[in-house]
């Protein structure tokens, strides 16, 4: 819902819909989870997130108002939430991307005490995302295939897990929540903020970039150089997500035919 703080355009959120006692529950904690993060991320991380301007509780429900970002246009195409649009791959806005990644891992070292509290329940082992993913993606590939990326994810588990509460994750990184904010871009909805490992983020974006080969492998570089991870480790949590994610993306039409994404799956385990 949309409308002014102190002569300022806000959106006011809160969980106003009555659902069922425990998803009601659920959707009230992301929105607490929220507006905390808002609330209490430091200057280098918070000029990259739409700003809060209030917040409480109404009839045991979190509310917030939350900067309604002008012009607001967001970075995914309008045939697909999937799709980028082409003329978010500039150099700038990688340097931008790359600034909030590090403002993230930056952050997840500094949390106040009740945010450190609240992001406590966001932490999922891979095999919550095993199940969830896997039965979107086996009916893509040969039982001799399929065997092997099952081998794989067997293999990581312990690095991932290991590694899955490292930095606070988005997500969500991709073009719809990328909106336009004058000459740069705010990154917005962090209802899914939580703990994840440091390249969940980057692995949403940079796969959406398969359309611009030369920012991808620039994407890829420069994180890799900043991330600050052993190599194997990287290799193991790349190759996962590039398999998990991938799961769901063969799925979707208007990627259909696109080779791009089996590969990514074939190059990991091959």
């Amino acid at each position: 819902m949309g409308g002014d703080f102190d002569g300022k355009k806000a959106v006011f959120k809160t969980p106003f819909e009555k659902e069922k006692k425990h998803k009601q529950t659920l959707l009230d904690e992301h929105l607490h989870r929220e507006a905390t993060f808002l609330k209490d991320a430091p200057e280098y991380l918070s000029l990259h997130l739409p700003t809060l301007y209030s917040d409480g509780v109404w009839e045991g429900r979190s509310w917030y108002l939350i900067e309604w970002v002008n012009p607001g246009k967001p970075q995914c195409s309008e045939s697909s939430d999937f799709l980028m649009l082409d003329t978010f791959f500039t150099p700038d806005n990688l340097e931008w991307v790359l600034k909030v990644l590090g403002g993230l891992r930056r952050f997840s070292s500094e949390l106040p005490n009740a945010l450190r509290f609240d992001l406590d329940k966001t932490a999922y082992d891979l095999s919550s995302y095993r199940q969830l993913l896997e039965p979107q993606g086996r009916k893509f590939f040969e039982n001799e295939v399929w065997e092997k990326i099952i081998d794989f994810l067997d293999r990581a588990e312990p690095a991932y897990n290991r590694l899955n509460k490292a930095t606070i994750a988005h997500h969500e990184f991709y073009g719809s929540q990328i909106l336009s904010s004058n000459a740069s871009f705010k990154l917005a909805d962090w209802e899914n903020v939580g703990w994840g490992h440091p390249l969940r983020d980057f692995a949403n974006l940079w796969i959406r970039s398969f359309q611009h080969p030369a920012w991808q492998r620039d994407f890829l570089a420069e994180f890799r150089a900043q991330v600050g991870l052993e190599d194997s480790d990287f290799e193991i949590l790349f190759g996962v997500e590039k398999i998990l994610q991938n799961f769901g993306n063969l799925g979707l039409p208007v990627l259909r035919g696109e080779k791009f994404f089996r590969n990514c799956i074939l190059e990991t385990i091959g």
